[in-house]
């Protein structure tokens, strides 16, 4: 039998797919939902989860649930998510949880400058954190993710970082009074190192994406670095590639 939730998600999958909700719009709000199949809020809540799970919607607080994608993105388990923007890179910090696993403050060497993109000697703040899907029984992480903080924002972020559920991006943000203009992005095939393996709990060598993100203010100062790995059988992106307009003649 049909529980109420995977029938209110089965419904607006089809109304998604059908194209009564575009890519890009948002879905109505959960009272609005309710209302519409007769059930209620923490119905929706559950349905609104299967939709997000299956890489067809993304939520953010105070923004709504955004359609994402047509058809789900994703079989057997892993996460899927839409880049755009930076606010879509942000809200991954609300769709996930955290579970940091260590905190420590780095000088960067000749290796880790490399790896972050910057001069050996700077001084960082490095949070080791594990990523999951809520609500997933079996506890797999999505990815294992370093995140370097400047030293200028280091001793702020680690008194407020237990209480901060977004990515620590928008703790800078908070922080320093600024915002980032520019995330720069650089994805590459990697495989699972035996350090990593049993955290992610994949097997060493096993296939992965290692992606590293900069974080720069509008005067192209680079604020935040993290870098993650994530095992090819958990993760996918989707990217929506526009051609510009062309010139008039």
């Amino acid at each position: 039998m049909e529980t109420r939730y995977a029938y209110v998600a089965r419904l607006l999958t089809e109304a998604i797919a059908g194209g009564r909700h575009p890519i890009g719009s948002v879905l109505p709000n959960e009272f609005e939902l309710a209302e519409q199949f007769a059930v209620s809020r923490s119905t929706v809540r559950a349905a609104m989860r299967e939709l997000q799970a299956s890489g067809l919607v993304s939520r953010k607080r105070n923004a709504g649930t955004r359609v994402e994608a047509l058809t789900p993105q994703r079989s057997g388990g892993g996460f899927t998510q839409a880049l755009e923007s930076i606010e879509a890179v942000q809200r991954f910090g609300v769709e996930t949880e955290r579970h940091v696993q260590r905190v420590a403050e780095v000088v960067a060497d000749d290796a880790l400058a490399r790896d972050l993109g910057c001069q050996p000697g700077r001084r960082w703040l490095r949070i080791s954190s594990l990523r999951m899907i809520p609500g997933d029984a079996t506890k797999t992480p999505i990815c294992w993710t370093d995140v370097y903080v400047d030293d200028a924002f280091a001793r702020e972020v680690r008194s407020r970082m237990e209480d901060h559920r977004d990515i620590f991006g928008t703790l800078v943000e908070k922080i320093s009074g600024r915002r980032f203009s520019e995330i720069r992005q650089d994805i590459r095939a990697v495989g699972v190192s035996h350090d990593m393996a049993e955290p992610l709990k994949a097997t060493p060598g096993a296939h992965a994406l290692a992606i590293r993100r900069q974080y720069l203010f509008s005067s192209n100062e680079m604020a935040e670095v993290s870098l993650s790995i994530h095992p090819a059988d958990r993760y996918s992106y989707t990217t929506r590639l526009m051609r510009k307009d062309s010139e008039r003649e």
